[in-house]
């Protein structure tokens, strides 16, 4: 499977996208506006904080999930220094003993369709304001 390609497979049925990057890519040569793509990056990137289930123990973790704003990706993180936890909790620690809890990554499956959706309208959106549709 290629590298941009996001596969979803549920019981019998398959569904792949392929050529997101791609396409982003091509969309930026082409002369889309920069701020759109960001702008839409993070929208996509704030429906998985929003689904997004940290475990809560004094909800410090869950303030400081949040979307990045890149051109060509949408990326979630989460932690920093008021939570540098964060990836032990999300990934586990099987040395001490720490179960992972992938928030993110459940919170992604949730969501997925969601993204697909907001991706397929928002650059349809930006090829019509750039008249590239």
């Amino acid at each position: 499977m290629a590298d941009d390609a996001v596969e979803i497979v549920n019981g019998d049925v398959r569904l792949r996208v392929t050529g997101l990057g791609r396409t982003m890519r091509q969309l930026q040569r082409a002369g889309a506006d920069a701020q759109d793509m960001k702008d839409l990056m993070h929208k996509v990137g704030m429906l998985i904080v929003d689904a997004a289930n940290p475990p809560e123990l004094t909800g410090r973790l869950a303030s400081t999930l949040r979307a990045g704003r890149g051109k060509t990706k949408s990326v979630v993180r989460a932690g920093g220094a008021r939570a540098p936890y964060a990836g032990v909790r999300h990934y586990g620690w099987p040395a001490r003993n720490i179960v992972a809890d992938p928030f993110l990554d459940e919170a992604r499956e949730r969501r997925r369709g969601a993204v697909l959706a907001a991706l397929d309208a928002g650059i349809g959106e930006i090829l019509t304001k750039n008249n590239l549709k």
